[in-house]
């Protein structure tokens, strides 16, 4: 993902970093031989719920996001330990068997941590944080702090902050999360524009969410609109440097200020069409302003699979504009931009998390046209830290 293909190429690998590529086999006994494989860095999820893999259709579609909450919060708080964890390590084995290493994923208990570090990804576990109540900032930072303190659930591990949108997170709790974020060097991750109530909450100030908030004893009475865009509000808070945002569907007129400031996009493709949405991320756009942007999966409490060779083919799908090389782009090294990763392409001194597609001796097709092929539902070469493959079919 940073060159032209190379062809009957050897990759060297020590201590699961990429140290060489070269284009003569020194013909080491120890080299394993892929020379029927297209090899290309391991795909990145770079935003999910993996928590919430015990839902799959367990909610239906609506039009109406507001109920899609309260559906989703009613089984969220009946969902018991054993199913929830179940439900997180059969999500991990559907990305894995797709291609998947590496993870940016929002988590709302701390207790599931060590399970979702566990799993085997290279990982940015963001600490999701809601609490549109001002009188509950000090005590949710102080929470997120507390965790922060313990460290990394894993060596391949790192955690972020998420304050999880706009319209559920008070003016001073994302002020203290932005300053916990340079403390202690997190990545930050929010949900931004995705849906057109909340432009319209923020900007109008009519009350489309307000009943919600209400209904969770979160409503601030004292509260003001800023009457500006998601974005730009987020910026009057000082977060939006770098912020990675989720969703991104009502941007189109603050292209500008995200390439200003640095901001990552992640564009989740099976969710946007679950939810049968018109207006999606302006990915074009933000591709030819510069703008990095990555692929998600989002959970399946909004989507039909978890599955990241479907999450391409349907990219492919509402993003006519876009090649499939660019898409194959976002889904590796947009990934890692966006997360920090040192991975997401094939050169010296990145980390070797690999994957690897079988190709029949009689393909005359394009390289990037291979994951998008129909009847691939798995990869058939997986490594991450170059460590051996985890899948059960190799």
């Amino acid at each position: 993902m940073c060159g032209d293909p190379i062809e009957n190429g050897e990759l060297i690998i020590k201590d699961g970093n990429i140290v060489e590529i070269v284009t003569q086999s020194g013909n080491d006994d120890a080299a394993l031989d892929l020379s029927d494989y297209l090899l290309m860095p391991g795909f990145i999820n770079a935003h999910s719920h993996i928590s919430l893999t015990a839902f799959e259709k367990k909610i239906s579609p609506t039009d109406s996001f507001v109920n899609w909450i309260r559906a989703l919060i009613s089984l969220n708080s009946a969902l018991d330990d054993d199913s929830r964890v179940e439900g997180i390590r059969s999500g991990a084995e559907v990305m894995r068997h797709s291609g998947v290493t590496a993870l940016g994923d929002y988590v709302s208990d701390p207790e599931l941590l060590s399970v979702i570090g566990d799993l085997g990804f290279r990982s940015v576990l963001f600490l999701e944080t809601i609490g549109f109540h001002p009188e509950k900032a000090q005590e949710l930072c102080e929470n997120a702090e507390e965790v922060l303190l313990r460290g990394n659930p894993s060596s391949i591990c790192q955690l972020g902050l998420a304050p999880h949108a706009p319209y559920s997170v008070s003016p001073g709790l994302f002020r203290s999360i932005g300053q916990l974020a340079q403390q202690y060097h997190c990545p930050v991750s929010c949900h931004v524009a995705e849906i057109k109530e909340e432009g319209r909450f923020l900007v109008l100030g009519d009350d489309s969410l307000e009943g919600l908030l209400k209904e969770r004893s979160a409503w601030d009475p004292k509260w003001q609109p800023p009457y500006k865009s998601p974005m730009q509000y987020l910026s009057s808070l000082g977060i939006l440097d770098r912020l990675i945002a989720v969703h991104c569907n009502f941007v189109s007129d603050d292209l500008d200020l995200m390439a200003e400031k640095k901001v990552g996009a992640v564009f989740c493709p099976q969710s946007s069409e679950w939810f049968g949405r018109t207006n999606l991320m302006p990915v074009r756009a933000l591709l030819d302003r510069g703008i990095t942007v990555a692929l998600g999966t989002d959970s399946l409490a909004s989507s039909n699979s978890l599955n990241f060779l479907d999450e391409l083919r349907m990219a492919d799908k509402l993003l006519p504009d876009v090649s499939r090389k660019e898409i194959l782009t976002m889904a590796t090294f947009g990934g890692a931009e966006a997360l920090g990763l040192p991975c997401g392409k094939l050169a010296s001194g990145q980390k070797a998390d690999l994957i690897g597609f079988r190709i029949p001796s009689s393909y005359s097709g394009p390289w990037w046209d291979v994951p998008f092929e129909l009847d691939r539902r798995e990869v058939d070469f997986y490594r991450v830290d170059g460590k051996p493959n985890v899948l059960s079919s190799e």
